[in-house]
């Protein structure tokens, strides 16, 4: 079984990204270091727009993301975050390379 990734595209309001990295780069550690379904999570920052990233996840089966998007971390990332993120584009994906 190949595994299963989402990529998961946030635009964020106006110049919020420097209070924003912190949680993002949270919730990424938390969940490679709590979530033994969890394979990756990269956060990406694009180069011309500060207030756009681009999240890399990568979990065993989409189990795992259900259990990832009910877990304390995500949770409190999104009490402690959501209200920054203006737009999100969400896309689930499984990778055809071993």
């Amino acid at each position: 079984m190949h595994p299963f990734a989402i990529i998961v595209q946030l635009k964020l309001h106006p110049r919020q990204a420097e209070a924003f990295k912190p949680h993002i780069l949270e919730n990424a550690a938390s969940a490679v270091r709590d979530e033994p379904d969890c394979r990756g999570f990269e956060v990406f920052q694009a180069l011309d727009d500060p207030d756009a990233f681009v999240l890399f996840e990568v979990y065993t089966d989409a189990a795992a993301l259900d259990a990832h998007r009910q877990s304390p971390h995500y949770k409190r990332f999104f009490e402690q975050a959501g209200e920054m993120i203006a737009e999100k584009e969400t896309r689930l994906m499984t990778r055809l390379t071993p």
